[in-house]
């Protein structure tokens, strides 16, 4: 869920003397800090990555690594609202941190959530997740009928489950979860958000 950011009512000072910082900033702070190969320095603006400092610092060591992440964060920035395709900045404290992400992670996120909605028939928030052309198509109520006289939409939905797991293609505005026999489940990016765009 995208979460409103009041940018102009942040500061713009450095991160160990204000409790408040400019998400733009804070992603800059990082961009340089893995520029400059302050990898320590780095990782303290991040969230504590989902596998931790010694896989974040071991991932970074390498300087194409570093320098590939940060001209990706400084893209992110330029779009930033809560989320950009490659950078997320998530409030902690007082702070805003860097969630250290693989590029995966986010589309998945994205395909789990659609996924939950459906299997809790939360239709409204299952709609919400369609890309465009879909909602276009659909109001809640008729992808609830829809999905209940589909005699193959749970079996979607389990191999769309199953899709979570394998490796993920992400391109250009667009996260591809292989099905096999040339099937894929599909994520488009919307106004910085992934959006279920085709089951199959």
């Amino acid at each position: 869920m995208k979460r409103p950011i009041l940018i102009g009512s942040l500061l713009l000072a450095p991160a160990c003397a204000t409790p408040s910082r400019e998400p733009v900033s804070v992603a800059e702070s990082y961009a340089r800090a893995l520029d400059e190969g302050r990898l320590q320095d780095a990782y303290a603006l991040t969230t504590d990555g989902p596998e931790g400092e010694a896989a974040f610092l071991e991932r970074y060591s390498d300087a194409a690594a570093r320098k590939e992440r940060a001209a990706a964060v400084r893209s992110g920035a330029a779009a930033l609202e809560a989320r950009a395709p490659s950078l997320t900045l998530a409030r902690s404290g007082e702070h805003w941190r860097v969630v250290e992400a693989r590029p995966a992670d986010v589309p998945r996120a994205a395909l789990r959530r659609f996924l939950d909605a459906s299997d809790a028939k939360d239709w409204k928030t299952a709609y919400g997740l369609l890309a465009a052309p879909l909602r276009a198509r659909y109001t809640p109520e008729r992808l609830k009928e829809d999905f209940e006289r589909e005699p193959l939409a749970k079996e979607r939905l389990r191999r769309a489950r199953l899709a979570l797991n394998p490796h993920v293609r992400v391109g250009a505005g667009e996260a591809v979860f292989p099905l096999g026999d040339e099937r894929a489940v599909l994520l488009v990016l919307e106004d910085g958000e992934y959006r279920v765009s085709a089951l199959e």
